[in-house]
């Protein structure tokens, strides 16, 4: 600009000069003037050529440069007509069309690349440099919770965990990550749902070890027990038994899955359930709803969770340290429906059912190694019943936990049921 500047006031300088020198000369000689007229007339055609090859390129690779400068990668410069100006203008043109095709190229590997972050199962969060997080895929939001909160804030860069939510059986392996941006490495965290395959695995893995124990011990068994008698026999028949009942976790049919009422369900089991309260001196209580909340269920696999999750609640009340009084030990099953998205991402509608008593609860050390394969704290305990909770409900595609709350020290068993 500044040249351009400089030949405007240059021009008009001339011009000045050239119209004193004319009115000069036609005072004093007019053949003067003539030879002055022509001279200025020569300055003049010399001052357009001077322009025209000087200053009109120079504004056009000025615009050219205002077209980087607004990242207009479209428009290309026109030529010139000059030799020399229109060899910049076509490097300057290729320069724009290679630009543009590594522009398309990164867009659509951007775009490709939010894409697969937003459909991927693994959450991803993102990070500033300053670790404040910026954003975060749609798995990562179902996954979020207190628990991973506080596993993500505990890990270093580089780092790898897993944890298991207490009350719950999910899985989840977390790990710290950076990438080079513009010279900075910038953080993120990976999230993975481990639940499915360790419980594939654990199953294949205790499906094994049951099957063979049973074999070999009912095998044993068969043969010896018809030659004892008296509590020998007995003994070796509770044996059997006690194998049998692990074999019987491995055996679990598919659920044929039914639309049902969840209210209506859950009535039919009360006289079980009744029986199975009053027997204990445990109070129970029905707060089930008028309102239709129909959900797919397997009826007799249903029965059985029920009744397992209340036998366990009722042994919670009976050896409760705090010595509950007869008639004080109170069990709530509860039916509600719910019109939010589950944390599955299962959609909208469905039931919840919660079951709730007033038993010892469930320390926190203990919570998390909850829904695992025999994993029980009861001295007699074989670590069955939740093992077939877990298998039948997960089947059912359901989403469940199993907490006590430290407010007001009640345990509940919660169910959510897919629409």
């Amino acid at each position: 600009m500044k040249l351009k500047y400089y030949f405007t006031i240059l021009t008009l300088g001339i011009i000045l000069l050239a119209g004193v020198a004319l009115f000069a000369s036609f005072r004093s000689h007019p053949t003067l003037f003539y030879v002055t007229e022509g001279f200025v007339v020569l300055i003049l055609f010399y001052l357009w050529y001077f322009y025209r090859k000087t200053i009109r390129p120079y504004d056009t690779l000025i615009g050219g440069m205002e077209l980087v400068k607004d990242l207009d990668l479209t428009t290309r410069l026109a030529p010139s007509g000059q030799h020399e100006t229109d060899i910049i203008v076509r490097t300057f043109n290729d320069l724009l069309n290679r630009l543009r095709g590594e522009h398309l190229k990164l867009e659509e590997q951007y775009t490709f690349l939010n894409l697969l972050i937003e459909a991927s199962p693994m959450g991803v969060i993102q990070c500033d440099l300053d670790g404040n997080i910026t954003s975060m895929n749609p798995a990562a939001r179902r996954m979020l919770s207190p628990t991973v909160e506080e596993a993500i804030l505990a890990l270093s860069l580089g780092e790898t965990t897993t944890i298991r939510l207490p009350g719950e059986p999910q899985l989840f392996r977390i790990s710290h990550q950076s990438f080079p941006d513009r010279g900075f490495q910038h953080p993120f965290y990976l999230i993975e749902s481990l639940t499915s395959e360790v419980r594939l695995a654990e199953k294949a893995a205790y499906e094994r070890v049951i099957r063979m124990i049973a074999h070999e011990v009912n095998n044993s068994v068969a043969g010896i027990i018809g030659s004892l008698t008296g509590d020998k026999a007995e003994r070796l028949t509770a044996l059997s038994a006690f194998v049998t009942r692990f074999a019987e976790v491995v055996k679990i049919p598919q659920p044929q899955l039914q639309l049902c009422d969840l209210s209506e369900e859950v009535d039919a089991c009360r006289p079980f359930l009744e029986n199975l309260c009053t027997q204990a001196h445990v109070q129970i209580d029905f707060h089930l709803t008028d309102e239709a909340i129909p959900v797919h269920l397997d009826t007799v696999l249903f029965q059985q969770v029920l009744i397992n999750i209340v036998k366990n609640a009722v042994e919670s009340i009976k050896d409760s340290p705090s010595a509950i009084p007869v008639r004080e030990g109170a069990v709530t099953i509860q039916v509600t429906k719910h019109s939010t998205p589950l944390p599955n991402g299962e959609g909208h509608g469905g039931g919840t059912l919660v079951i709730t008593d007033n038993g010892h609860g469930i320390p926190a050390s203990v919570a998390t190694h909850l829904f695992t394969p025999f994993f029980s704290t009861k001295p007699q305990g074989q670590g069955l019943g939740l093992l077939l909770i877990r298998d039948i409900l997960t089947s059912h595609h359901c989403t469940f936990s199993l907490l006590t709350d430290p407010e007001d020290h009640l345990t509940r068993f919660t169910i959510q049921f897919p629409s």
